[in-house]
Parts: structure tokens; C-alpha cells; sequence
């Protein structure tokens, strides 16, 4: 459910003000000092968010300290507990881990011991990037099958070596083969070319690889470089302007109903196609992987009722126009494209906050559609959804 943007339909504010107070009990717990059952409290709320609370012990009681971290592994999770934390006290000494943090190579394998009983720390690693800018990463495990107990372990030791936040972001697979087993004796060329790496090389070898891609990228953002003249999403020769790197995509439609997550898409113009296709496959989608400037993506979408193509496409041209004068300085149009049944906008905004509210402020002047949203496409932020206008639903609460 939606906890960040838009305005709350009245089952939406009634089930968020619930759960903040649900946190505000378990906070109350930490301040009196029952641990156990603020934890137990906090993580009823939802299975995506824990709660964990650590005594800092200094031999005098009157100086042993408490603090309490609330940890939301998995992004789509991250709006939650940012809500979550906003119901503690001043007084309560907290903390907000978006994912838990890297460990070090000796954790982690103990842990990948302790939990699946495995031994890695003879495994060997390889790594490529994939669609959308994301890596795969791929474990040779001595002696392994292949196993489902094995791939979980081998994700788990992924995301324990790099800390949630980075995995989520960069990480779009971890698989595991069997290696050879070896023997005692290792025979080393260093002058051979190496086909894996060790696992102390992880880190290293994913910054690595992550640093080359925000350097790949323009070093200004959409907003200074992307201010262009109007392209069609209609026409593969048009390629006016500077609208000439532009990739046109014809796509597969998801669903031919509706327009949320873009599922009735057919045909698309963008100058971040790997971002449009990473969101279009399902995949973890980041705006941290496509611009160096910190923008966020999102899209517009409204539904179409024009009876000729050539009348959506007049009319996405202006709502087009429109838009981009009203994000100018703070955003810019980065793609459009044609659904079934409804029309999309893409956007990279400087600014979120003021960008949005410009974007609602500049449809609702324009008279556009009653089912006209505005989404994201960052992974984090999957359940949130701005209408803009007043009790229209993106889906059936």
C-alpha cells in the first residue's frame, strides 16, 4: 500500500495510521525497556521490516545505553520503515538501516554455514553485467550440485558480502555452479588470465564495475541536457532535433486493460531504453543506475479515448509540451509511448518534491484525463502512485 505520495483514499490513511500505532507501542516498549516485546510488536507489522534493539554495556549500569535499529531489507520495504520510524519519540535512541550493511568475508561465511550448512570459502566468482546495468554474479562452489539449498546460499552470502542496499541496486541475479573440488596443492601462473576471482574480490570488483557505469553516464542531468524539441513515438523516422539518439521499442503489451506499470505498452521512444526495458522485464529497477545527477524517474500516464491515432498523438504531443515547461529547471522529458489504452510521459526530475507537484498542478490545468497517474519506476517505490484527481484509484483497494 501506498504510505509516501498521493492523497490517501480513506481505507489507505485508516490502515497507515494503524500501523503507525502499532510502532508507536513497540517504541513504547524500547523506552520501557521490554525488548522482547517491542520486537515482537514491531515485526507483526509486516514481515519485510524487523526491529532489533542492543545494550551497550560499560560495567555501570547508569552509563549502559540502548539502541534500537529497525532494518528493511528489501526495497520495496524501504518507504515503510521510513514511515515506521517517524512514529518514535524524541527520547528513544533509533536508528533506520535501509538494509543491513556489508559483512566481512569471515561473517559471512560463518553465516552461510550456520544457516545452510555450507562451505564456501574455496568458492570463486565471475561477473558481467546484464540488461538495465545490473550484474549477475556467478559462484563456483567445490564439489556443489546445484542445488535450491545452494542457490539461496550463494544469494545470501551475495548480499551478506555487499549489504543489502548495494544488492538491491546493482544486483540482478546470483547463480551457483559446481566447481572442481581440487586438491591440497594449487598450482598459480600469474601470468595467466584468470576466468574467476576470489571471493575477498567481490567488493572491490562490484564498485568497480558500478563506478564505470556512473562515469558512462552524462554528467549533467536530463534537465540542462535534454531540454529538446518533440519527437513521436509514432514514426521510427522521425528523429528531428536532437531527439536523433532516441531509441524507438516496439513492445510486447503485458495486459491490453489497463495502463498500471505501463502493461498495455506497444510502442515506446526513450533516451533511457535500458531503464524502460529493466521496469518493462520485471526486473530491479534503480534510478541510481542511470544518472549521475541523483534524478528520479517517473511516468505519466493517462488514459486514451481518442478515436484515430492521429488525434493520441496530437494530444500527447501538447500534454507532452506542457509538461515539459512545467518541470523546466527541475526536470525533463525522457521518453513517451503509446499503450492499448493509455498514453505515457516519461520524466527525470532534480528535484522529486517540487517536480511532482509542478506535474499535478500542470495536468490538472490542462483538463487531462480523470485516469490520468503518475508512477515511478524505481523498484523502491513500487507501490506508490500519485493521482491527480481527487478519489480516482490506480488499482481496486
Amino acid at each position: 500500500m501506498r504510505v509516501r505520495f498521493g492523497e490517501l483514499s480513506r481505507a489507505e490513511a485508516e490502515a497507515r495510521e494503524r500501523m503507525r500505532e502499532r510502532a508507536r507501542e513497540a517504541w513504547a516498549c524500547v523506552r520501557a525497556g521490554d525488548e522482547l516485546r517491542a520486537e515482537r510488536l514491531m515485526n507483526a507489522i509486516d514481515p519485510r521490516v524487523t526491529l532489533s534493539v542492543s545494550s551497550s554495556e560499560t560495567g555501570d549500569v547508569a552509563d549502559a545505553s540502548r539502541v534500537a535499529e529497525l532494518t528493511a531489507a528489501e526495497a520495496c520495504a524501504w518507504p515503510l520503515a521510513e514511515l515506521l520510524l517517524t512514529a518514535a519519540p524524541g527520547d528513544v535512541d533509533c536508528a533506520l538501516s535501509l538494509g543491513r550493511p556489508a559483512l566481512s568475508l569471515e561473517r559471512a561465511l560463518e553465516e552461510a554455514r550456520e544457516l545452510q550448512q555450507l562451505e564456501f570459502s574455496r568458492a570463486t566468482f565471475r561477473a558481467g553485467f546484464s540488461r538495465g546495468h545490473l550484474l549477475e554474479v556467478t559462484l563456483g562452489l567445490p564439489g556443489g550440485t546445484g542445488s535450491e539449498n545452494e542457490q539461496n546460499a550463494a544469494e545470501n552470502l551475495v548480499r551478506a558480502l555487499l549489504g543489502d542496499r548495494v544488492f538491491e541496486t546493482w544486483i540482478g541475479a546470483v547463480h551457483v555452479t559446481a566447481a572442481p573440488r581440487g586438491g591440497p596443492l594449487r598450482v598459480l601462473d600469474t601470468t595467466a588470465p584468470r576466468s574467476s576471482l576470489q571471493l575477498r574480490e567481490l567488493w572491490p570488483t562490484v564498485s568497480a564495475a558500478t563506478l564505470g557505469v556512473l562515469q558512462g553516464l552524462p554528467e549533467a542531468p536530463h534537465a540542462i541536457s535534454s531540454a529538446r524539441p518533440s519527437a513521436s513515438a509514432d514514426s521510427a523516422s522521425d528523429t528531428s532535433g536532437e531527439r536523433e539518439e532516441w531509441t524507438l521499442l516496439e513492445v510486447e503489451p503485458l495486459d491490453a486493460t489497463g495502463g498500471a506499470r505501463k502493461d498495455d505498452l506497444v510502442l515506446a521512444s526513450s533516451c533511457t531504453p535500458e531503464l524502460l526495458r529493466c521496469y518493462l522485464d520485471g526486473s530491479p529497477c534503480s534510478s541510481r543506475r542511470f544518472s549521475r545527477a541523483g534524478e528520479q524517474f517517473v511516468f505519466v500516464s493517462y488514459a486514451d479515448d481518442e478515436s484515430t491515432a492521429e488525434r493520441r498523438v496530437a494530444k500527447r504531443n501538447a500534454i507532452e509540451s506542457a509538461l515539459c515547461k512545467a518541470v523546466t529547471g527541475v526536470g525533463a522529458v525522457t521518453g513517451v509511448g503509446l499503450g492499448v489504452r493509455s498514453t505515457y510521459v516519461d520524466l527525470a526530475l532534480c528535484n522529486l518534491e517540487t517536480g511532482l507537484t509542478r506535474l499535478v498542478s500542470k495536468l490538472r490545468e490542462v483538463g487531462a484525463p480523470a485516469r490520468t497517474f503518475i508512477q515511478f519506476f524505481d523498484s523502491e517505490l513500487a507501490d506508490e502512485w500519485l493521482s491527480i484527481w481527487p478519489d480516482i484509484r490506480l488499482t481496486e483497494e
